[in-house]
């Protein structure tokens, strides 16, 4: 299992004024003239990849980011599992990719046109071996470590014939760029996560083509962080990001998820040892790191799973999308108490509803867990649920008698966050379960 960094390790150490909406870039990554540096857009990433990025900076990272009530960053959806293949693809580099572009020979040769394409995958193969005239321009993009980038944007244009245009890598980390003209061009290559790379004045013969074989560094480190809460953008708040490493050596062996090393400190250890620095234990990286067997030894070696933190979490509560059924069931048969409730109310259901993990969701209505349990916001599961628009989860909880029309301290109910947030799916089944609308409250001056 890859190690991770932990996204909620995140330390905003100074603030920074600079605003994402002023600075160059793609929704992504964006350049920041004020530091001269790059600045990633973390809920444009799913987990996996925003905490490769993070693990990868060595400490220290420009970013932007989301975060739900729990001040927990968010990230993309996990999208459905892909087919592995043979190639050795980086763990930086997007999840989505697209096919090769073609162009013809008539586009191409269109004059005074200035164009961005896009293009259809499923018809690229084709159009590929339709054109198969003119000059193209190909290569492979991988990263530092030699392994492939799927989904890096590459652009190439030619300022004479006023011609821009952009592909992406497919799987196997390959382009091509297929009927341009001769002369001079610029390719630029961008992946989120890795600092752009540039080559201008690659001179294109005709009936030729240009390898463009390229190795992408790891992004820029120590950089600003730009901090929105909820989904509207604040730019008051920001500055460097602080990844903070554990002190302890057997807590820092759990963060990095390096089962073998934590094997070899665990005998005569205190477990249940919060680390100095982090305030963290070894049980709670194990339960964010979703490693069963690190989980089940740390619980064999007596560690306490009721154990909260400066939040007042437990373990049970720091589940994240990938933590399986089987790894929820060790910690409640460990004594893992269900209804507990940390500082903001927040229960272990309301946390696995939150991050769309249905399959704890499910263990944990049958361990015994309440549906209709309120933070102090007065929100349920079913609500936070709604907000963030995963389908299953709400209708999960519908099915197991939550209260369809419970409403928070703004008299909002499932529905109404639902369709708030533009999440016609649990709008439509919430409807369909007999949800009535409500209006927000509106606070009226006196």
């Amino acid at each position: 299992m890859a190690p991770k960094t932990f996204l909620k390790n995140l330390l905003v150490a100074s603030p920074c004024p600079a605003d994402w909406n002023r600075m160059s870039g793609n929704d992504q990554v964006r350049f920041c003239e004020h530091c001269s540096l790059d600045v990633h857009n973390l809920s444009l990433m799913t987990r996996r990849q925003a905490e490769g990025l993070v693990a990868r900076s060595n400490g220290r990272l420009c970013i932007r980011y989301h975060h739900n009530e729990a001040g927990q960053p968010v990230t993309l959806p996990v999208g459905p599992g892909l087919h592995r293949i043979s190639r050795r693809v980086s763990r930086i580099a997007a999840g989505a990719f697209t096919a090769t572009l073609s162009m013809t020979n008539a586009i191409a040769h269109q004059p005074g046109s200035s164009m961005s394409v896009s293009f259809n995958p499923a018809t690229a193969q084709k159009t590929t071996a339709q054109s198969g005239t003119g000059s193209s321009i190909a290569g492979t993009v991988k990263d530092q470590n030699g392994a492939v980038i799927p989904a890096a944007t590459v652009f190439v244009s030619n300022q004479e014939a006023n011609l821009a245009l952009y592909s992406s890598t497919d799987f196997n980390g390959q382009f091509r760029i297929e009927g341009l003209t001769a002369g001079d061009y610029k390719v630029r290559i961008e992946a989120p996560g890795f600092a752009a790379d540039e080559t201008v004045g690659l001179y294109l013969r005709a009936s030729s083509e240009i390898l463009v074989d390229r190795s992408l560094e790891v992004a820029h480190i120590e950089e600003r962080v730009d901090i929105e809460a909820g989904a509207v953008t604040e730019n008051s708040t920001g500055g460097v990001v602080s990844i903070v490493a554990p002190q302890d050596p057997f807590i820092r062996a759990a963060q990095e998820d390096n089962l073998e090393a934590l094997t070899a400190l665990v005998a005569g250890k205190d477990v249940n040892l919060r680390d100095k620095t982090t305030h963290t234990t070894a049980l709670e990286h194990a339960v964010r790191n979703a490693n069963r067997e690190m989980v089940q030894l740390l619980i064999s070696s007596g560690a306490n799973v009721n154990a909260t933190n400066e939040s007042g979490e437990t373990a049970l509560m720091m589940l994240d999308e990938d933590a399986t059924s089987d790894l929820v069931w060790d910690l409640i048969n460990a004594g893992a108490a269900v209804k507990t409730q940390d500082e903001s109310g927040n229960t272990a259901l309301m946390q696995a509803a939150m991050s769309s993990n249905l399959e704890a969701v499910k263990a944990l209505i049958d361990a015994g867990a309440e549906v209709d349990t309120r933070n102090k916001a007065k929100r349920t599961a079913l609500i936070l649920a709604a907000s963030e628009g995963h389908i299953n989860v709400v209708r999960t909880l519908v099915l197991a008698g939550a209260n369809i029309n419970a409403t928070d301290e703004d008299e909002m109910n499932p529905l109404s966050h639902a369709a708030e947030n533009d999440h016609l799916a649990v709008v439509r089944f919430l409807k369909s379960k007999g949800a009535f609308e409500t209006v927000k409250k509106v606070e009226k001056d006196e």
